[in-house]
């Protein structure tokens, strides 16, 4: 297969020609539409390398990396928006095992060549990169991309609900009871919080994107347990652009007044919906108890009902999801030195 990659300027705010149709075509989540990228790339040229994959005249993939290290030596292949799926996409969208439908997936003949078509444009058009890392790589596709010299690393697990239940009710039956009884205890708090008005569903009428990256950021810093590998967090203006793009649905909790308190922002797809970043008031600070889990029961209660093959929840509160009935899916990082 002989692929040709077409490197683009992630700092214009126009999309290339045929960037965001491969995504609306292609099962690929959101997450790649181009204000993402452009958001992700910020405003300093040569800091990035996004690139379309050809077959022909026709876009087979995408690609998107950071360029790190002393003098951007490394191109570091990861999602433009998400750290729980792969930076080099192809028509699926979907590692294999987070493809419980069975409707994507890539095959190892296109992975293999759009890996060594990535790679020798690299060589040839961008000499001072000497190596290329390729982060969240499962365990389908890890025998594809970790070559002969290649280093590999165990990332951290990426989170995932795989969906073989009828209702919602029996979903909740598969619980622990301890976790069943908390669960739909947690609801009942949100829904008789007074003054407190929530949904679920697309974002009618936008978002106060200031507020809710204030609420993201303080999230973040509640939660991070770990002080090495430092967690990568989304910008602002990553948060802005995810908000706005197609397929966004989103747990919303805001006070009679309008002062939004929490926010979840998921994103659509056929098969399996990904979770993205999630905001709310810290309890101790006067913010509405049990958010986190309700926004859990919303998106899972869409997903079964709406007939989807599951939900992908990410990498945080990792033992948190898993008694909501998530699994820990291992991937890696892959380290291949370009010749």
């Amino acid at each position: 297969m002989d692929l040709t990659v077409e490197f683009v300027d992630a700092t214009r705010p126009e999309p290339p020609a045929g960037w965001d149709a491969f995504v609306a075509s292609a099962a690929v989540h959101p997450v790649w539409h181009w204000p993402v990228v452009h958001a992700t790339a910020g405003r300093r040229r040569g800091a990035a390398l996004a690139a379309m994959l050809r077959d022909g005249p026709a876009v087979t993939g995408l690609v998107y990396a950071r360029l790190a290290g002393p003098a951007r030596t490394l191109a570091d292949v990861s999602c433009p928006g998400s750290s729980s799926m792969p930076g080099l996409v192809l028509p699926g969208g979907l590692p294999s095992v987070l493809d419980p439908a069975g409707v994507g997936g890539p095959g190892r003949a296109l992975l293999a060549a759009a890996v060594a078509a990535f790679e020798a444009a690299v060589r040839r058009e961008r000499r001072r990169v000497r190596a290329v890392a390729y982060r969240s790589v499962f365990a389908g596709e890890l025998p594809t991309v970790a070559g002969r010299f290649s280093l590999v690393g165990r990332g951290l697990p990426v989170t995932m609900f795989y969906n073989e239940y009828p209702s919602y009710e029996r979903y909740l039956a598969g619980l622990s009871g301890s976790r069943r009884a908390s669960q739909r205890r947690q609801v009942r708090l949100v829904e008789r919080e007074p003054g407190l008005d929530s949904s679920f569903g697309p974002l009618a009428g936008g978002v106060d994107v200031a507020r809710f990256n204030a609420l993201a950021d303080a999230t973040s810093r509640r939660h991070e347990t770990r002080r090495w590998p430092r967690a990568r967090r989304l910008s602002h203006p990553q948060r802005a652009a995810l908000a706005r793009v197609p397929g966004v649905l989103a747990a919303r909790y805001a006070r009679t007044g309008g002062e939004l308190v929490g926010l979840g922002i998921n994103f659509d797809h056929p098969s399996v919906p990904l979770a993205g970043p999630w905001g709310a008031l810290d309890p101790h600070e006067g913010g509405p108890r049990g958010l986190w889990f309700d926004q859990h029961a919303r998106i899972l209660r869409w997903a079964i009902e709406s007939g989807r093959a599951g939900v992908i929840g990410g990498k945080g509160l990792v033992e948190l999801k898993c008694e909501l009935g998530y699994e820990q899916v291992p991937q890696w990082l892959v380290l291949r030195r370009l010749p």
